[in-house]
Formats: C-alpha cells, sequence, structure tokens
C-alpha cells in the first residue's frame, strides 16, 4: 500500500477504534442505568395516568392500559393482614406471568399510601437474573400495583459488546481495503503529477493527461497550462540569449571596425602620410561609432519609456517624415507614389514621437534598399483599424527567412554593403515600439519587392 494509503487506514482505523470503544464503554457502564431510568420513567407516567382515573374508569381501563405500555397491573382491596394481602398479590402477578422470587409489601408502605403518597420499589429476582420494578398507589379502598419486569442489562450488554468487538474487527478490515482502494485511484495521478512536475523543474515541459473530475484533474489542467506557458518562456528566453550573443557579437564588429580603421588612419597622420582625406576619415567613422551607440541608447530608452497614448494623424505623420527626406529623396531621384491620398482624417491612438520614429526608419530604410528607385505608399481604412504599407523595390529573394528582419543588426544580404546599411538596430527599435503598442505588423517579399505593414487600431472617440 502507499503512504497515502497507510496514512489514511491508520487514520480512519484509529478513529474507528476510538468510537467503538466509547460504544463499548458506554454501553457496558451507562446503558444499564439509562434503561432503568427510561423504565422508572414510563411507571411513573402510568402511575400518573391512574392517578387521573376514578375508580370504575381504572378497572375498565387495565387491559388497554397494559397492552399501550407494556406494563402489568393488578389490584387489591386493603386489609389489615399484611400476609394474605402480600399473597394474594402474588398470585394475581402470578395469573399474569410474573413470577417472582423476593416480593413483599411492608407495614411502612402501607402507612405511606395511607398519606396519599406514591411508593416505588425495585425487587432483585437473584438467579432469575432479572428485577421486578414496582409502583404502589392507593386508589379508594384497594392497593394498585404497576409493575414491569427488567432484565439484568448486564448480560445483555455484554453480548452486545462482544458483538461490537467482532463488528469493529469486519469494519478494520472493510476500511483497509476501501482505502486502499480509494487511495489508489487518488495516488496514482498524484505520481503522474509529481513526475511531470519533477520533468517540468529538470526544464522538461511535459504535459499530463488525467480524467478524474474533480480538483485533481483541475489541477493537472493548471500544470499543464503552467507547463506550457514555462516552455515558451523558456524558448523565448533562449532565444533572446541566442539574439543577445548575436547583439554583442555584432555590436563587436560594428564598433571594431569603425576603431580600427581610426586607430590606423591616426598612424598614417603620425607617420607623415595624410593625403588630406585621412581626418575627414576619421570623424565618418567615428560619425558610425555614434550613430550605433545613440541607436542602442534609443532602443534602450524606448524598452524602458511609458507608452503615452493621443490621438494622431496618420496621414500628417508620415508627411511630416517623408519633408524631413526630401532633400535625400530628390537626390537619388526616387519616386514616392501614396496611394489612397484622400483618406487625409486617419486618426489612431498612439504615442507620436514613437510612431514618427517608426515611419522615420521604415522611409528611410525604403531610400537606402530601394532597387528601383521607387516606394509605394498606401492607407486601407477598415471599420475597427488603419492599414499602412510601405514598398519598394528588392533583389533578396530569401523569404524564409524574412521574420528575422525584426532582429538587432540583422540584414538579409549575404555581405553587408557600408555605403548604404545604418547600425542595423532601426528595424528592431520599429519592432519593440509596436509591439508595446499591441498593434499586429510584418513584413513579406513578393514580385521582387519588400513591403512592410502596421495595423492600427482607429480611436474610438474619432470615428
Amino acid at each position: 500500500m502507499n503512504k497515502l494509503g497507510r496514512k489514511l487506514s491508520i487514520s480512519i482505523s484509529i478513529a474507528v477504534i476510538v468510537i467503538f470503544s466509547i460504544s463499548i464503554f458506554l454501553t457496558q457502564y451507562f446503558l444499564p442505568n439509562y434503561y432503568l431510568h427510561k423504565t422508572k420513567e414510563k411507571v411513573e407516567d402510568v402511575s400518573d395516568k391512574i392517578e387521573g382515573m376514578d375508580k370504575a374508569t381504572f378497572i375498565d381501563s387495565i387491559e388497554s392500559i397494559e397492552n399501550k405500555y407494556g406494563i402489568t397491573i393488578v389490584y387489591e382491596p386493603i386489609h389489615s393482614n399484611v400476609d394474605e394481602l402480600n399473597e394474594t398479590i402474588r398470585n394475581q402477578l402470578a395469573k399474569k406471568r410474573i413470577t417472582l422470587n423476593k416480593f413483599w409489601i411492608t407495614k411502612e408502605a402501607l402507612q405511606r399510601l395511607e398519606k396519599g403518597n406514591t411508593v416505588n420499589k425495585l425487587y432483585d429476582q437473584g438467579k432469575l437474573k432479572s428485577s421486578f420494578l414496582a409502583s404502589f398507589m392507593q386508589k379508594e379502598d384497594i392497593l394498585v400495583l404497576v409493575g414491569v419486569s427488567i432484565a439484568h442489562f448486564s448480560d445483555t450488554a455484554n453480548i452486545v459488546n462482544e458483538f461490537n468487538l467482532y463488528m469493529l474487527g469486519f469494519s478494520v478490515i472493510i476500511i483497509v481495503m476501501l482505502v486502499w482502494l480509494m487511495s489508489t485511484k487518488i495516488t496514482t495521478p498524484l505520481k503522474e503529477l509529481k513526475d511531470v512536475s519533477k520533468d517540468i523543474s529538470n526544464l522538461k515541459f511535459e504535459t499530463v493527461h488525467i480524467k478524474t473530475n474533480d480538483e485533481i484533474e483541475e489541477l493537472a489542467d493548471s500544470i499543464n497550462v503552467m507547463s506550457d506557458k514555462l516552455n515558451k518562456a523558456h524558448l523565448n528566453l533562449k532565444q533572446k540569449n541566442e539574439n543577445l550573443k548575436i547583439v554583442t557579437s555584432d555590436l563587436t564588429h560594428e564598433l571594431k571596425t569603425p576603431l580600427s580603421l581610426i586607430k590606423a588612419y591616426c598612424v598614417g597622420i603620425k607617420d607623415g602620410l595624410d593625403d588630406g582625406t585621412y581626418i575627414d576619415t576619421i570623424i565618418k567613422q567615428t560619425d558610425n561609432m555614434s550613430n550605433v551607440i545613440e541607436d542602442l541608447l534609443n532602443f534602450s530608452k524606448i524598452e524602458r519609456d511609458e507608452i503615452e497614448r493621443i490621438p494622431i494623424n496618420l496621414f500628417e505623420l508620415v508627411h511630416k517624415c517623408l519633408l524631413k527626406h526630401k532633400i535625400e529623396i530628390e537626390t537619388k531621384e526616387i519616386k514616392v507614389r501614396i496611394y489612397n491620398s484622400h483618406l487625409q482624417q486617419l486618426f489612431v491612438l498612439a504615442d507620436e514621437e514613437k510612431i514618427e520614429m517608426v515611419f522615420n526608419n521604415l522611409i528611410s530604410n525604403a531610400i537606402k534598399y530601394t532597387e528601383d528607385d521607387r516606394i509605394d505608399i498606401e492607407f486601407e481604412d477598415f471599420e475597427n483599424e488603419i492599414v499602412f504599407k510601405i514598398r519598394n523595390g528588392t533583389n533578396i529573394q530569401q523569404t524564409e527567412m524574412i521574420d528575422q528582419i525584426w532582429e538587432p543588426f540583422y540584414v538579409l544580404e549575404e555581405s553587408r554593403n557600408k555605403k548604404t546599411s545604418g547600425t542595423g538596430l532601426g528595424l528592431a527599435i520599429v519592432h519593440s515600439i509596436l509591439n508595446r503598442h499591441l498593434f499586429n505588423h510584418g513584413v513579406s517579399i513578393l514580385n521582387n519587392q519588400i513591403q512592410f505593414y502596421i495595423c492600427f487600431q482607429k480611436n474610438p472617440f474619432n470615428h
């Protein structure tokens, strides 16, 4: 038997033994007195009823009273000869099948009856192992006896207690069997829960299938939910750790390269090899390092800053960002086309500064990487949301890895083109801002074009 079964068996068996022990003790020492007390009450109750009757009514009601209460009633005219009176009453009792070895009414008892008192007496019959409880009263000129035979309860109590002992043994056996069955039914799923909990503690996020239709099944469901969530959190943490390693490696690369160049050109200047371009190169590399550090600070700041949502007009915000890049767009002769430009009242609740950063990064990326000198911007107005899309030409075909574009320092090209690529943190910043706003977003490559989309929830107060 399992541990729980043993504990339950011992606990319940002790409880049953204690209950039976109390029952045996009460039966042996208190039940006889209680039985005698209840019998006296019955006899006294009948005596009270008889006292309230007249003589004729009493004599007519003797048989019905005897049948109703299971007692014996006899009566006899009172006379001075006590011996004859006792003999007559004993004979009347014998006619009613009440045989007494010891029975006697004393003169003192008769005197008390003359005064209107009731006399109660218990006659122990010795070897007959019984007693006779008698209540005497005087009604006019007759002596009335109300009595009942009482078997000695000690023998009965011994028999009852012996039976209780057998019942105790039988009950303990039944309890052990039932507890074993019940505990097995309980502990089997609990063992499964223990095993799966142990697996979870060892980072093996298993689930368990238990159908008991009770709290154990609810506990199993809760553990399964916990296991799934911990598994997702663990995988997410592992992915973040991997990303952190990649970020650290890429950050080292981003900073080490310009530092090496700065050092090399400084040595060239020291050796007098400067052809007039070394200082410009050093300044450019310093600016690259500064941009990386600034983007890292922005990326860290965005993760900490609270989102302050206010109503903003997406159409106006996009035009504001395009104006910032106007010179660069005109210099590179890039054509920008805005579809559905008539939708100018596009209000959403968002943090204006951070959404402006999103548009700036997406437009800047499109300007840097467009392969067909064209950028398409489109707005779609739906019932509950506004969808923003920006597309530009590309020669990238790596569609299976496209979702990794949101990771810090990740690029889709096989090699970085330092003339066009930035810090590699722009899209990571975009991804973080949109996630914190809970805006659905994504990227896809189709027909030699890369498209970014964002689904903004409409401002409910500006429909």
